[in-house]
């Protein structure tokens, strides 16, 4: 098996695409600077969400379809909880726990403060209208609460589409439409909005990112260079059908409910891509990406509070009054505040990268059994 496909560097420019237009969206949100004509791919960019979640799928769930394209046993799931910990939760708790402090800085806890930090503490605030809804603390936080849902779900999704692929893909598709279409879509207001980025309304962008792993592991043994530019019209072709549904959404008459009656569609889209990405020529690029992956993680938990920040508590660039300068057509801020926003996030998540995820990854896979500690020099005291 040629390695290239056991991490393919198509899913680290698929990573970076995602999370990348997420950012674009609220920075939009802060700034109101859009592209002339392409304007709706700001608006729709918070469904980008559903690809990060499809690509965590894809990329758990690859080392499990080599194996079933190789007709493997299960390679079973010892470990996995805790490597997912290890890796996620130190950046995530740092951004709890900053956000927390500088909002009870600025304003005085309150119950809703203390139900907004506890839900982020707990990992559940989709589950709580004031760690969602109404957050005051980060917003963008939420999507580690339904990943880390998903996770304790894995080794039981794993196994089940391991022996029974179609099938399963099938049920989960069925149950994220149903839940849609029979609890979510008839509701309005903040019962739509605390019900319709819970776990259930991504079962089937689940089950995609597995099929699309499915798909770059039977394929991946045949692979020639080329058969591999064969698949550059794939990933075009999944690009602009998602293009295509994110219009849809974008200007959906009946507003958020828009991204809940695409989110299978547009899923099937960046499956399509992910794959043709994935079993592609070799990228232009490919270190560029890849280390733009490795800091996503930390750009994705801590650019949305940033934006807020920066325009609002610290003012920067410099405004006065009680109207943000975006809203008066201010466009010399707005787009100063839009560079600035960018360069402050990639800086702050490779700081976060840098000198909170990895020592942190590093001392805890030896705390939780995943690997040995380092031995001491010769000569040196335990």
């Amino acid at each position: 098996m040629n390695q290239r496909y056991l991490r393919p560097a198509g899913a680290d420019l698929f990573r970076v695409l995602a999370v990348g237009m997420v950012g674009a969206f609220h920075f939009w949100q802060q700034s109101w600077v859009g592209l002339p004509g392409l304007d709706f791919l700001a608006r729709s960019g918070g469904a980008w969400v559903d690809g990060m979640i499809l690509l965590s799928a894809f990329c758990l769930y690859l080392p499990y379809a080599h194996a079933w394209a190789q007709r493997s046993p299960f390679p079973g799931c010892r470990g996995f909880w805790r490597r997912r910990a290890v890796r996620i939760l130190p950046s995530y708790y740092a951004a709890v726990l900053v956000s927390a402090a500088v909002q009870a800085a600025a304003h005085r806890p309150d119950r809703d403060f203390w139900l907004d930090v506890g839900s982020h503490l707990f990992l559940i605030p989709t589950l709580v209208p004031q760690g969602y809804v109404y957050c005051r603390t980060n917003g963008a936080l939420w999507t580690v609460g339904v990943l880390v849902l998903f996770y304790l779900l894995f080794p039981l999704l794993a196994r089940a589409f391991y022996a029974w692929p179609l099938p399963v893909l099938a049920g989960l598709c069925a149950a994220q439409e149903l839940y849609a279409r029979c609890r979510v879509l008839p509701m309005q207001g903040v019962e739509y909005s605390m019900r319709f980025n819970q776990l259930p309304a991504f079962f089937g962008v689940i089950g995609l990112g597995f099929a699309a792993a499915q798909a770059v592991a039977l394929l991946a043994p045949g692979q020639t260079r080329r058969r591999e530019w064969a698949f550059v019209p794939v990933a075009l072709a999944g690009l602009a059908g998602a293009v295509w549904v994110l219009r849809r959404i974008a200007y959906w008459q009946d507003g958020p409910h828009g991204q809940l009656v695409w989110r299978l569609p547009l899923a099937v889209c960046f499956a399509v891509c992910l794959i043709g990405l994935c079993l592609g020529p070799r990228l232009p690029g490919a270190g560029l990406w890849a280390a733009l992956s490795a800091i996503s993680y930390n750009f994705y938990i801590w650019h949305q509070w940033l934006a807020v920040r920066i325009k609002y508590d610290l003012r920067i660039p410099p405004w006065q009054g009680e109207t943000p300068p975006n809203q008066l057509g201010q466009t010399g801020w707005m787009y100063t505040y839009l560079v600035l926003i960018w360069a402050a996030a990639l800086v702050t998540a490779w700081l976060a990268t840098r000198f909170i995820e990895k020592p942190a990854a590093r001392r805890l896979r030896v705390l939780a059994g995943l690997e040995p500690a380092a031995p001491k020099a010769a000569g040196v005291p335990a």
